[in-house]
């Protein structure tokens, strides 16, 4: 077989030749990859919509297609008898220490927060990584107003400063860290993520109910 000359016409096909062949590989191990990837990532947000709804809870429940609007994603979930349990969302902030915050958060129809999980994050590990705990975790010391539903699944929230957010209501309650006014003590050393965590949650409550914390006190509509 004749050697090719080595001429940039001939080094011109054999790295087309090559793009291709590497092309084609490509878009067969993406055939092979792109169904599980996807259920996968179907299977995490069933996972996390269960948790920030159901909680420890034994029930049956349905969760209703998927809606998307302006960024966010509802997932309304009802149980056995067609009650509403509440609705999770999907929501990201942008301006987290590491970029992207994505979380899951669940509110029952009067807005209260049954629980939430973080899905996404770029934070640095063992600071602002602690945000998936951080926001649960309860104290001792009093507690703010809350259902009894969710203080029957998911025990009674701390009190107003601390750092746990399941019972409270962002229409009810102040919903920024501590240092600027707010209910909600930040994370030790990561007070950018614990803003960017507490801006999915007040952003996602905004979206379903269609009115911002403040105008909600005072009845006005967004």
């Amino acid at each position: 077989m004749k050697k090719l000359e080595s001429n940039r016409l001939n080094m011109a096909v054999v790295m087309t030749a090559i793009a291709v062949a590497a092309a084609g590989l490509l878009g067969w191990v993406n055939s092979f990859t792109q169904e599980p990837i996807a259920q996968k990532s179907s299977q995490a947000d069933f996972d996390a919509i269960r948790s920030v709804i159901i909680g420890d809870r034994d029930i049956e429940f349905t969760v209703a297609p998927a809606q998307e609007r302006n960024g966010f994603v509802f997932h309304k979930v009802t149980g056995a008898d067609g009650r509403t349990l509440g609705t999770a969302v999907k929501s990201t902030d942008p301006n987290g220490f590491g970029g992207d915050l994505t979380i899951m958060v669940g509110f029952d129809t009067e807005g209260e927060i049954l629980g939430y999980k973080v899905l996404d994050h770029s934070e640095t590990p063992g600071l602002g990584a602690q945000a998936d705990e951080w926001f649960r975790q309860p104290e001792k010391t009093g507690s703010v107003s809350g259902s009894k539903l969710s203080e029957l699944i998911f025990g009674a929230p701390s009190k107003a400063g601390s750092h746990n957010i399941i019972g409270m209501n962002p229409a009810d309650d102040v919903m920024t860290v501590s240092s600027d006014g707010g209910q909600v003590d930040a994370i030790t050393a990561s007070t950018i993520t614990s803003k960017a965590f507490l801006r999915a949650v007040n952003a996602a409550f905004k979206e379903l109910f269609g009115y911002t914390a403040a105008d909600a006190v005072s009845g006005a509509s967004y």
